[in-house]
């Protein structure tokens, strides 16, 4: 069979019916042949070895072959729990009560996800119908204890500590947060009684020694925390948590040495701690260390390109330094991030009169004076002045700080502490899946497609040809390529199929990053059979990829991020944005000759986010998403468009669909923008 013929789109019905036909009586085989019970032992397993990502991989089998059965529904929210995943666990967990009305489990821990979301309302309705069908459950008392202290139920929460301990009085975790809960009313006395007895019950337990020491921080017991935070450490001496509650307490007691040492030991374990960085700064600049204040300073910024106080701080450091500009760039971007920010004006006023901008300070005055009458003017409206500012959740993001105070132990299994690049899934190519050894290849497996022509034309080849369809480089040497091109071309010339020739050469070619070459192969074979629609789609995709590389290589950045704006740095302007006329073109034949295909509106959707036409790539990743509904790469493109829109509620559900799929940096955006 000619390779230019079996890449043509297929149009006969009764070949199309054969291939649909024999797709359905292998998936009918396959599911028979599931062992239901085999994937749900492998997926507890794996939960237990702390493998959430392969442990969603195995219940999805498990769901797929047997979908009413609830085992697989509430193990796989307890994978997507642990990886952050509280929506998608929500999911899990409702499909799980809808199978299952009477499993206590599935509301306790919907009930938990719901909190770590700050539903506090829909938590406490499911703590509630959990013990209406397990009353003596000293877990679900325990949980809605945890749900009434966020609603800072104190009372309430001591009343549902104190049932869990009626239940099963050994319970370390219960004393501890009853004891918690007995200080923030001012019960210190009977907290410490019921924190010893935590330690009584669970010595081992770092958690316990830390608690019971931040409470005495908070007295005033200094010198008795230091020594409970000692012994935590003696306990676990990686946990960065506990330097840096120990660097609080020798702060307090006036040890600049040793409050600098454990914020140091932070960052041993936990270099992306910005809290910590912005805590050492501040000590830096109160012991006149400027420089390293502003090294700390630095790092923040970084971590927290939108942190406010960094960069008023930073600016403040450097007008001491009289380093003028670089305080009056630093109350700019302050000034950007938080518009009515008063003190960012009157810093800024200071600035330019040191500038000799006498105008421009003056102007920042007005401004700084016109923002705090409005704040105190009792006939101003306040409530419309400050809409968008008396928004916690806005407020708390610009002065958020990365700080997980995240070790080893702690991170073990849990990819969503990985710290990546959020930036898109890049385009699907066609490619030449060269032979690669078995550990290698399973690699790559996870991350191959297929349409119904591509795996006609794999299993009935006679040429040693496998194609897939996928976003990741395949690992092939050049000089292994060239050599299989040339024993492939030969073999499918003397076939006289020139335009197979040429479609191949364009592929391997490709895969090299040999643009021009393989865009002429591509041009070429589409000379001898313009009905090539994977031709079409490998050119397009290519011209896309060698007009972004240009671009990006005249400008000083070229990402679409999440975020709306960047800070620092300014693009080139004369540098003409490509407009990607000639892969539209391409994308549109491949539409037209082969309009099922889900890989080429996924590519379209890249192309108009490179554009900047974020709805339209929406509909695009949405069309893809619809002909392949297991597309991960959309979902998780289309979450990050969402995400730069500003719905960040379907950006999420679409988040946790991808990880689901299998992309586990799904989790690290989750973790960043769907839990706070």
């Amino acid at each position: 069979m000619m390779l230019s013929y079996i890449l043509n789109m297929i149009t006969m019905r009764g070949l199309r019916f054969l291939i649909l036909l024999t797709f359905f009586l292998i998936s009918i085989s396959l599911s028979s042949q599931i062992n239901y019970n085999h994937f749900i032992s492998k997926g507890q397993t794996e939960l237990q070895q702390e493998k959430y990502v392969a442990a969603i991989k195995s219940l999805n089998t498990a769901v797929r072959s047997k979908k009413d059965a609830f085992e697989a529904y509430f193990l796989r929210g307890i994978a997507k729990f642990s990886l952050g995943d509280y929506r998608g666990a929500v999911a899990d967990f409702t499909k799980t009560v809808k199978l299952h009305p009477l499993y206590s489990r599935a509301y306790q821990y919907r009930g938990i996800s719901y909190d770590r979301l700050l539903d506090y309302a829909h938590a406490i309705s499911d703590y509630d119908k959990a013990l209406e069908i397990d009353p003596f459950n000293h877990e679900i008392f325990l949980a809605r204890g945890d749900t009434k202290m966020h609603l800072h139920d104190y009372e309430g929460a001591i009343e549902d500590f104190t049932s869990s301990l009626n239940i099963k009085r050994n319970t370390p975790s219960a004393w501890l947060n009853r004891g918690v809960a007995k200080h923030l009313i001012n019960k210190n006395e009977q907290a410490l009684e019921d924190i010893n007895k935590a330690i009584n019950l669970d010595y081992f337990n770092v958690d316990v020694w830390v608690k019971r020491g931040m409470i005495k921080y908070e007295l005033d017991s200094l010198e008795s925390a230091l020594v409970d935070y000692n012994h935590a450490i003696k306990l676990d001496d990686d946990n960065p948590f506990v330097y840096f509650q120990r660097a609080l307490t020798n702060l307090k007691l006036k040890d600049t040495l040793n409050t600098i040492s454990d914020y140091y030991k932070v960052l041993d374990y936990d270099k992306n701690n910005a809290l910590t960085y912005y805590n050492l700064a501040i000590v830096y600049g109160a012991s006149k260390k400027y420089e390293e204040a502003i090294d700390a300073y630095n790092q923040v910024s970084t971590l927290n390109p939108f942190n406010v106080y960094a960069y008023y701080n930073r600016a403040s450091i450097h007008f001491m330094q009289g380093r003028y500009m670089e305080a009056q760039n630093d109350l700019n971007i302050a000034i950007d991030i938080f518009p009515d920010f008063a003190g960012a004006y009157i810093n800024r006023s200071a600035v330019r009169n040191g500038l000799n901008d006498k105008k421009g300070a003056l102007e920042d005055k007005k401004r700084a004076e016109q923002i705090i009458a409005d704040a105190n003017d009792p006939t101003v409206d306040l409530k419309a002045l400050y809409m968008r500012y008396a928004d916690s959740a806005y407020f708390n993001k610009i002065i958020e700080f990365e700080a997980d105070f995240v070790n080893g132990d702690m991170q073990k299994g849990r990819v969503q502490f990985d710290r990546i690049n959020i930036v898109p899934k890049s385009n699907f190519h066609l490619i030449y899946a060269f032979n690669l050894p078995d550990s290698l290849y399973m690699l790559y497996k996870q991350y191959e497609y297929y349409d119904e022509n591509i795996s006609a034309f794999n299993a009935d080849n006679n040429l040693g040809i496998r194609f897939v369809f996928t976003t990741r480089e395949w690992p092939v040497s050049k000089d292994i390529a060239m050599m299989e091109l040339e024993r492939i071309d030969s073999t499918i010339l003397i076939s006289g199929d020139t335009a197979g020739a040429f479609f191949l050469k364009g592929t391997v070619n490709g895969m090299l990053q040999n643009y021009s070459t393989a865009i002429n192969a591509y041009d070429n074979a589409l000379d001898y059979d313009p009905s090539i629609s994977y031709a079409y789609f490998n050119r397009g995709t290519l011209q896309h990829e060698m007009d972004e590389f240009i671009y990006s290589d005249m400008m000083y950045t070229n990402s679409i991020t999440v975020s709306r704006s960047s800070i620092g740095g300014s693009p080139n302007n004369n540098v003409v944005v490509p407009t990607h006329n000639k892969v539209l073109n391409d994308y549109a034949e491949v539409v037209r000759i082969n309009p099922s295909l889900p890989y080429v509106y996924y590519n379209m959707a890249n192309v108009k986010l490179s554009l900047k036409k974020y709805q339209r790539a929406i509909d695009d990743y949405s069309m893809a998403i619809k002909l392949q509904p297991n597309l991960a790469e959309a979902y998780y493109n289309r979450a990050l468009t969402l995400l730069y829109v500003n719905e960040p509620k379907l950006a999420c559900k679409d988040l946790s669909k991808a990880g689901e799929l299998g992309l586990s940096e799904a989790y690290n955006v989750i973790k960043r923008y769907c839990n706070k």
